[in-house]
């Protein structure tokens, strides 16, 4: 059976707009309601059935199994041309926290893209997310993570910055002069955390425990910059990589300096992949250079 292409694409937008008269008004070209009528008659004829119901509209049994057919159809072709375009695309898939997302690859971005034009970033978002694992998987071709790496590794690593764990307050707090490791002052703060699972909350556990207290959590979220938002809002202490100076700043914050040692190791990791390895060399050389002309945010 050969059916018309085009009387399909028509019935399409018929059923769609629910009418002859209202699909004249959405088809992406010009044409005239009688045309219209007159190609679905043509339809109805070669299939031997009726499609629809003119007044009210509404589709007949034969219509709603061809719509079911017809629909997905037409909808693909909505974005196929977008898609076609993409496979020419050389698609660099990056892991990394949202404040590094939103505050430092936009300055990679501009150069890479320059040196690269056919270049198109995707960029993922991975608080709560194991960064590794989605790198190991091949979800991803390069993460930026302080997450602990995993004892036996698939890829290529890279340390990019080392920073230490703060305690976080606001300016104004009691706790700026009188923060100290012990139960009685631990045993009297609320605490916002960064997933209660995390790695820093693992090491806060860690060392209250060592006071006899355990965390009480005012907050839970799972993104430094949310985090800051909370501290600045009095529900808690952070316990936290350092952030950038400039966010501690905007939230009136200070992180104290303390007896507690922890350091995390910003790192970048990668996997070997011959299309783009340009892309990722030129991506962790323009990285490196980045944080050395941001170091200031964090020291």
């Amino acid at each position: 059976m050969n059916i018309n292409l085009h009387h399909l694409e028509l019935f399409y937008y018929v059923a769609e707009a629910e009418g002859i008269s209202n699909a004249v008004k959405v088809m992406p070209y010009a044409i005239q309601q009688p045309a219209i009528s007159q190609q679905i008659v043509s339809l109805e004829k070669h299939l031997g059935v009726k499609l629809f119901e003119r007044r009210p509209f509404c589709l007949t049994d034969a219509g709603r199994v061809l719509i079911a057919v017809v629909a997905p159809f037409m909808e693909k072709l909505a974005t196929i041309e977008d898609e076609l375009r993409d496979l020419d695309k050389q698609r660099l898939r990056l892991g990394c926290a949202s404040l590094i997302a939103e505050h430092y690859i936009p300055q990679i971005l501009p150069a890479l893209m320059k040196e690269f034009p056919k270049l198109m970033p995707v960029i993922n978002e991975i608080e709560g997310r194991s960064p590794y694992r989605e790198l190991i998987s091949g979800d991803l071709d390069v993460v930026i993570s302080s997450e602990p790496l995993p004892r036996s590794k698939k890829f290529n690593y890279e340390t990019l910055l080392t920073i230490p764990y703060r305690v976080i307050v606001k300016k104004d707090s009691p706790l700026v002069r009188n923060f100290n490791w012990s139960e009685q002052c631990l045993d009297s703060m609320n605490w916002v955390a960064l997933q209660e699972d995390s790695y820093s909350m693992s090491l806060l556990k860690q060392e209250m425990k060592k006071h006899g207290c355990a965390p009480v959590y005012g907050a839970l979220t799972n993104t430094i910059s949310t985090a800051l938002k909370y501290i600045q809002l009095g529900l808690g202490a952070g316990f936290m990589i350092t952030p950038p100076k400039f966010l501690l700043e905007s939230h009136d914050l200070v992180a104290l300096n303390t007896d507690f040692l922890a350091e995390a190791e910003i790192g970048l990791a990668w996997r070997e992949k011959d299309e783009i390895i340009d892309i990722l060399n030129s991506f962790r050389s323009l990285a490196r250079d980045l944080i050395m002309a941001r170091r200031g945010d964090f020291v």
